[in-house]
C-alpha cells in the first residue's frame, strides 16, 4: 500500500527508531517530490527578496531579517500543526500506527523533514539570493559573516515555533490552541511589559521588542559588534528541546 504516493519498504529498525527511515522518506517525499518545495521557495523569494529589493541593493539587510523573523514562524505554525492534526483527523495517523512505526519516529520524522524543508526554502535560498542582491548593489562582501550568523538566528527562531506547534498538536485535538498559542507568543513582544521575559524567549533574536533598551541580537552581528548576551540563544534552544520532549511524551500516550 502507498502513503502519499510513496511505496513503503520493509522496516528493519527496532525500538523508538522503528519505522523512522520509512516515515522520513514519506515526509521528505512530501517536500521534495511534489510542488511544495518550489512553491515555498518562490513564496519566500517574493515575500523576502522582492519586497526588500530596494533595501538589499542599498546594503540594508535589516528589513529582510525582520520580515523573515515574522513570516517564517507563521508558515511553520500553520504547516507543522497540519502535519499532525491533519493526519489525526483524516485517520492516516491511526493507519500508520497499525504498521511497524513507533510514535517517536513518527514525530521525529516530521521535525527533521519540516526543519530541513524550511531551512532550504525559507532560509538558505532567500539568504543566498539576498547576498547576491547586496553585492550586486555595490556593497563589500564583508557583511557575509554577520549576515550568515543572523540567518542562524532566523532559523533558531523558526525552530522555536515549529517545535511549539508540533508539541501543541500532540497535546490538543483542535486547531484553536495549536494555532492561537504560538501566534500569541509571536506577537507578544509588541506589549511593553512582556519584554521582562525577553532574555528567556526567542524575541530578541531577530525582533525589535517594544523596549528600545533591548535591541535584537542580529543588529550586533550585522555591525560586527560582540553580542551583549547569549541568554536568548541558549534559552530558545532549550525551549526547542523541551517542546520536542513533551511532544514525544504525549504522543506515546495519545489514542488514535
Amino acid at each position: 500500500m502507498n502513503a502519499n504516493g510513496l511505496a513503503l519498504v520493509p522496516c528493519r529498525e527496532r525500538g523508538w527508531k522503528m519505522g523512522l527511515a520509512n516515515m522520513l522518506a514519506k515526509e521528505n517525499h512530501g517536500w521534495w517530490r511534489t510542488r511544495r518545495w518550489w512553491i515555498q521557495g518562490l513564496l519566500w523569494l517574493v515575500l523576502l527578496n522582492f519586497a526588500s529589493a530596494d533595501d538589499l541593493r542599498g546594503g540594508n539587510l535589516r528589513s529582510f531579517l525582520v520580515v523573515a523573523g515574522l513570516v517564517l514562524p507563521i508558515a511553520a505554525i500553520v504547516l507543522s500543526q497540519e502535519a499532525i492534526l491533519g493526519e489525526r483527523h483524516s485517520g492516516t495517523a491511526a493507519w500508520m500506527f497499525s504498521k511497524p512505526l513507533s510514535r517517536p519516529a513518527f514525530l521525529l520524522a516530521k521535525i527533521i523533514a519540516y526543519g530541513l524543508g524550511f531551512l532550504v526554502t525559507g532560509v538558505l535560498l532567500p539568504g543566498g539570493i539576498a547576498c547576491l542582491q547586496v553585492i550586486a548593489g555595490g556593497s563589500s562582501p564583508s557583511f557575509l559573516p554577520g549576515f550568515a550568523a543572523s540567518l542562524g538566528l532566523v532559523y533558531l527562531n523558526l525552530l522555536f515555533y515549529l517545535t511549539l506547534a508540533l508539541m501543541l498538536a500532540a497535546l490538543f485535538n483542535g486547531r484553536g490552541p495549536v494555532m492561537g498559542v504560538p501566534m500569541f507568543i509571536l506577537f507578544l513582544p509588541i506589549i511593553p511589559d512582556s519584554t521582562r521575559l525577553a532574555e528567556f524567549m526567542p524575541w530578541r533574536l531577530v525582533t525589535d521588542t517594544a523596549n528600545e533598551a533591548l535591541p535584537a541580537l542580529y543588529r550586533y552581528l550585522l555591525s560586527g559588534q560582540p553580542l551583549p548576551t547569549v541568554a536568548p540563544i541558549f534559552a530558545t534552544a532549550l525551549w526547542c528541546v523541551l517542546f520536542t520532549g513533551v511532544a514525544f511524551w504525549r504522543i506515546r500516550r495519545e489514542e488514535f
